[in-house]
């Protein structure tokens, strides 16, 4: 019984620790809300200008990062720029779905192919 307590005890705190680190988006009201690590980023939805996805590995990538890391990860980089000439770079999980929610929110938003 204290076995399962303390599995149990330890799920839960890896589920806390998992969600704090886990990088997430949600746009609601007119703003789009990114967090990453402890760090929560807002940008209005109407200063979004250009959205695109970065799919660029380093040169100096280890083995561990090119075949264990990115195939099974699959954390993507994101640039996102504003009309008050800022930019911003997030690494998501799914930037896809941030792509679309950006674009129902503000139809103006320039979407770019990904870019290698």
């Amino acid at each position: 019984m204290i076995y399962v307590a303390a599995a149990a005890v330890i799920v839960v705190v890896g589920m806390v620790i998992a969600s704090r680190l886990v990088p997430g988006h949600k746009v609601e009201e007119g703003v789009l809300v990114v967090k990453t690590g402890d760090l929560e980023t807002s940008i209005p939805t109407n200063e979004i200008i250009e959205v695109f996805e970065m799919d660029e590995m380093s040169k100096n990538a280890s083995f561990f990062e090119k075949y264990i890391v990115r195939p099974y990860v699959k954390k993507e980089r994101v640039a996102v720029y504003t009309r008050s000439n800022v930019s911003y770079f997030f690494i998501l999980r799914n930037p896809d779905r941030l792509i679309k929610a950006v674009k129902a929110q503000n139809p103006k938003v320039y979407i770019k192919a990904k870019v290698i």
